[in-house]
């Protein structure tokens, strides 16, 4: 698939490179980039000497760069027109081709993901972006038209899963912001292109990464590390004007449920809830959640 690039940014977690290396050439990519910000080692150095069925190129980064820079490097050094992003933690699937063909299909679409697949569930943290003032909200806002392009269902949204398809005409418009190492910076990037250029995006729900999440303590204390994720948060709000990002129902599988458990139904309750309530109010209740999950060193919403 001479079109389409895998690219990664790694900070650790070889054995699930590992994996995800495997899963590109099941699914016959001929070229994969990894911008690794993280410590060498052993299992590092072999996944990378490795032969494979496609051309790998291997980026080393300064020590935690972060997502923005990695990503950015592989747009500078890639020259596929579409690069798929993903984790190192995520495996691709066999009929990535769709997503391909509905892209040439729809060229105003700037990207377009699949779903993810975890613990033997179906998620995908795709939703919308809209304003209420100076507050941010992140919601599924309504009822998504199903469309079949190329053969398979397209639903749009504004924020879509980490497992993506992006256009390279997309990118050298709006890429990522490299101030973010963690945190805050997908909803930045998606934020940017509704903010300054006409692209859209949507989800391929036929088209399902394999999501094996976790990994070693040095990657946790990393990836959740309160002090980063606070910075990423004070940033992102600064940058744009906000004073406070209200979260509503984030992930579309959950959405199109008409059941759930008890804990799940209080939880969307609660969000719409939320929702309703005054802007001001709104603004107040997430202010008091982030201050109490401060205290208890644990990282903004």
């Amino acid at each position: 698939m001479r079109d389409v690039a895998l690219a990664t940014k790694v900070f650790s977690r070889a054995e699930k490179l590992g994996a995800l290396l495997k899963s590109a050439g099941d699914a016959e990519l001929d070229a994969v980039y990894v911008a690794d910000d993280g410590e060498a080692s052993d299992r590092k150095d072999e996944l990378y000497a490795a032969e494979y069925p496609f051309d790998l190129t291997v980026l080393d980064l300064e020590y935690d760069a972060g997502l923005g820079r990695g990503r950015n490097a592989i747009v500078e050094v890639s020259d596929e027109p579409y690069l798929l992003f993903v984790d190192s933690d995520h495996r691709v699937p066999g009929n990535i081709d769709t997503l391909v063909a509905q892209a040439e299909a729809r060229p105003d679409l700037g990207g377009i993901s699949g779903l993810l697949y975890e613990d033997e569930k179906i998620r995908g943290t795709c939703h919308d972006l809209h304003e209420r003032g100076d507050l941010l909200v992140r919601d599924v806002r309504e009822d998504k038209p199903v469309e079949m392009v190329a053969g398979a269902p397209l639903v749009e949204f504004e924020f879509l899963p980490n497992v993506v398809l992006l256009r390279r005409e997309c990118l050298s418009e709006q890429a990522w912001d490299d101030e973010y190492v963690i945190g805050k910076e997908h909803l930045d990037f998606y934020v940017a292109h509704a903010e300054r250029t006409d692209w859209r995006f949507a989800v391929s729900p036929t088209v399902l990464f394999d999501h094996r999440p976790g990994g070693d303590e040095g990657y946790v204390s990393n990836r959740e590390s309160a002090a980063k994720l606070a910075h990423s948060k004070r940033y992102f709000l600064k940058k744009w004007g906000y004073r406070q990002i209200l979260l509503g129902q984030t992930d579309w599988t959950d959405a199109t449920h008409r059941q759930g458990t008890i804990g799940q139904l209080v939880e969307w309750g609660l969000k719409r809830a939320l929702l309703s309530l005054p802007s001001a109010v709104q603004a107040w209740v997430m202010n008091r959640r982030d201050a109490m999950r401060r205290r208890r060193s644990r990282p903004p919403l």
